[in-house]
């Protein structure tokens, strides 16, 4: 039985884990640093670490800024025609190093997929009537393609996680009085870059806990140069927007070479909502913030909520989306996600042209291309 000294020592971790989840969005895993703002032993800090997040498997992973790299969201929901589904992962993948997709995710129970794109802003256009052409090709059915100029990665509130026992603790009863939303007003001025900076921010986005030196062996680049660039371009100019604690554990472990998934932890939702005006848009966001489980947001003339719900909590919290929606319901679409049929990715730092200073789109080059790759399926098939 528990006494009241071991609940007492059992709350001060978690209150002291929560400060280090706080401050490890804002610094990443800068132990030192987070231990002087803390006002705690360095060793203290670094064990608590390794012992609540890196063993729990909550991986620290970097924010790109998108909006200060020029990109925007396109976000894609489509079926995959008849013939090529069977080869539809390995096809959204190579999109990653050809278009630009940073994600793709599976729907339950339509089989569908919802596929993000990281465009840079001129190229949003022909990336989309890409994808329409690739539906008339027959690759994609039915696309929807909705444009997002603003995303974000909420904070882990880990004040409503139990560290201890590894599960949310979360009063749905008094959700509305939790919390304000988040700024979310970045901004829209595209900062100057090179491909090393992207390289920097494609190591960092996969795991956090990387040093410089690290990355300068595996990247094979001179760890001045490397050093340099960090501090005067992804830090100065704000390319990085933070780091986020992967409690969803969909981080890609690398030395399996694979995601490290906890399946059936969470119901991976995604709202989807069109054509809102202004006064929709922060109700809607202020009723999001209020709860802890949003995993991405992205908003525009729509919004986006990628949400994962503890299984614990699953009728509360479609409850709660449920009542979120309610004024605006017409207009909004819920997808449930299959995390087993789900991949992602870093920017499309590869396709930035070092010599030009500038991204890459070569639609007529890239039709070719997918009417080569339909072509060697059909004929496999």
């Amino acid at each position: 039985m528990e006494t009241l000294e071991d609940a007492e020592s059992r709350n001060n971790v978690n209150v002291r884990t929560a400060q280090l989840v706080q401050l490890l969005t804002e610094l990443g895993p800068d132990i030192p640093e987070i231990a002087r703002r803390l006002g705690q032993f360095k060793e203290s800090v670094r064990y608590r670490y390794k012992e609540k997040i890196l063993n729990k498997g909550l991986a620290v992973q970097a924010i790109a800024n998108h909006e200060r790299l020029g990109l925007k969201r396109v976000v894609t929901v489509t079926d995959i025609g008849e013939t090529f589904r069977p080869y539809a992962a390995t096809i959204l993948s190579a999109m990653n190093e050809l278009c630009y997709v940073i994600s793709f995710t599976k729907t339950l129970p339509q089989g569908q997929y919802v596929i993000h794109a990281s465009v840079p802003a001129e190229h949003v256009p022909a990336y989309t009537d890409m994808i329409d052409k690739l539906a008339e090709k027959g690759l994609f059915v039915g696309p929807r393609n909705s444009v997002y100029d603003l995303t974000r990665s909420p904070s882990m509130r880990a004040e409503y996680y139990d560290f201890n026992v590894d599960r949310w603790d979360f009063d749905w009863t008094n959700s509305t009085k939790k919390g304000l939303p988040e700024p979310y007003s970045p901004t829209t001025i595209q900062a100057e870059y090179d491909k090393t900076d992207l390289l920097i921010i494609k190591e960092f986005m996969v795991n956090g806990e990387k040093s410089l030196k690290e990355i300068s062996d595996k990247l094979q680049v001179n760890y001045k140069k490397l050093a340099w660039h960090y501090s005067t371009h992804v830090v100065a100019r704000n390319l990085i927007k933070g780091y986020r604690v992967n409690w969803m554990g969909t981080a890609y472990n690398e030395e399996l070479g694979k995601p490290a998934r906890t399946p059936h932890k969470y119901l991976p939702i995604m709202l989807m909502v069109r054509d809102l005006n202004e006064y929709e848009r922060m109700v809607l966001i202020q009723k999001m913030s209020q709860i802890p489980f949003v995993w991405f947001e992205a908003t525009g003339k729509g919004y986006l909520a990628e949400l994962g719900i503890p299984t614990d909590y699953l009728v509360e919290g479609l409850r709660y989306v449920e009542e979120a929606i309610a004024p605006i319901r017409d207009r909004a679409e819920i997808l449930t996600l299959d995390q087993a049929n789900s991949l992602a990715f870093t920017v499309s730092y590869q396709l930035y042209d070092e010599k030009l200073r500038q991204w890459q789109f070569n639609e007529p080059k890239l039709l070719a291309r997918f009417d080569n790759l339909i072509l060697t399926i059909k004929q496999t098939s």
